[in-house]
């Protein structure tokens, strides 16, 4: 990886690798690196503001942003890749899309036929967004108010949702589970949870003036959830504890990610550290793998794994993104073998966090950081095409 930070700083880099078969990744035979300069290379910057975003020269010349705790400010907090359809539903204007859940301002739907920001003042303005997953194909998000910023959160509200769905064909967004449903108190907030396909887990924060505990408790819902209401709870809620939370939602040790994720990064060195977070195109919460000795993840290289039907990438934090397939509806890229791109080198204070790609289109998420409070935030488009398939007719 430290490799990387000789690249060209201000340029887009293009490079194929070959990756060894052999334990010792520091036999790997590398490519000469194509170069595509700014000027001519097919990106744009984009910064995110209160009504929505702007295109921007650089991050760093966007508009200064007040720098906020993460769960307060304007900020990508994920990405959503959806599922690819099958090559007989393949269509001109059918590319997957991404959803980016965008805090504290709604849901920016982004595809290869352009971007669209969906607001919804009443669920982003005074709330938390976050973790977004798929269920039958429609993302679901969660909504929470940080109890360390919110004082008396929960006293005055009337309706407290907790799961809420986006129905892009409307682009509506429909309360599907609220705390209500969940039996949970005024003084209580769900700070984290995993959907495994089957079962949700809930970690809950119960607090008072004086102490702060948790709870944990799991379901699964025995109807469609837009089915649920106060009046009709058709969800099974049984407790839950400490130990089975950790259980779903710990890291796991590298090799028991899936075989596709370990045969794309498998040209890293043997002792680099680094940090995965697996997404399924389409699925559920998140898969986290560490690939260390160690078992603490906050000094590791981080990076974002999305899964799709035919192509799989990862991306890191300085911008190295790792590919391999083909992306919707074109050619095996690079006869099988990896490739890595080196995205726009990000100033300092600035990483990249989540990325999607629909058609031949990338969308990578960025924001400006300081330990826990976020800045500037936006994200980048960049044009695949005449990169990664110049050579096509």
């Amino acid at each position: 990886m430290k490799s990387t930070d000789k690249f060209f700083a201000a340029v887009f880099v293009f490079s194929t690798l070959l990756f060894s078969c052999g334990k010792n990744s520091g036999d790997a035979e590398q490519i000469e690196p194509i170069a595509i300069e700014k000027k001519n290379s097919a990106h744009k910057w984009f910064a995110l503001n209160k009504d929505g975003y702007i295109q921007v020269d650089a991050p760093q010349k966007a508009s200064a942003a007040l720098q906020k705790p993460w769960t307060e400010c304007v900020r990508i907090s994920c990405m959503g890749q959806s599922a690819e359809k099958t090559p007989l539903d393949v269509s001109q204007s059918g590319e997957p899309k991404i959803f980016s859940l965008a805090n504290r301002l709604g849901i920016i739907v982004m595809s290869q036929s352009g971007v669209k920001v969906f607001k919804d003042p009443q669920f982003f303005d005074e709330r938390t967004a976050d973790k977004l997953v798929f269920m039958n194909g429609e993302p679901i998000y969660s909504v929470y108010r940080n109890s360390y910023f919110n004082e008396k959160i929960s006293s005055s509200q009337p309706f407290r949702p907790f799961l809420i769905q986006f129905t892009a064909d409307s682009g509506v967004y429909f309360p599907i589970l609220t705390y209500e449903n969940l039996s949970l108190s005024p003084n209580s907030e769900v700070n984290d949870f995993c959907w495994n396909g089957t079962e949700w887990f809930c970690s809950i924060k119960n607090y008072t003036e004086s102490e702060t505990h948790f709870s944990y408790l799991k379901f699964r819902p025995e109807t469609a959830l837009l089915s649920i209401s106060p009046e009709k709870n058709l969800i099974a809620i049984q407790k839950s504890s400490e130990d089975e939370f950790r259980r779903v939602r710990s890291p796991k040790d590298f090799s028991a990610a899936p075989k596709r994720v370990q045969s794309l990064l498998k040209g890293l060195p043997a002792d680099f550290d680094f940090y995965v977070e697996c997404k399924d195109a389409g699925g559920a919460t998140a898969r986290q793998f560490i690939h260390s000795k160690r078992t603490d993840a906050t000094s590791m290289a981080r990076s974002v794994v999305q899964l799709s039907g035919t192509w799989i990438g990862a991306l890191f934090e300085d911008g190295t993104l790792y590919l391999n397939g083909a992306l919707y509806a074109n050619k095996i890229l690079n006869n099988s073998k990896n490739l890595a791109l080196r995205l726009p080198k990000l100033a300092e204070g600035y990483k990249y966090t989540d990325f999607g790609i629909s058609g031949t289109t990338l969308f990578a998420a960025w924001e400006q950081t300081d330990f826990y409070k976020t800045g500037r935030a936006g994200f980048l488009q960049v044009d695949l095409k005449p990169i990664l398939y110049k050579d096509a007719e």
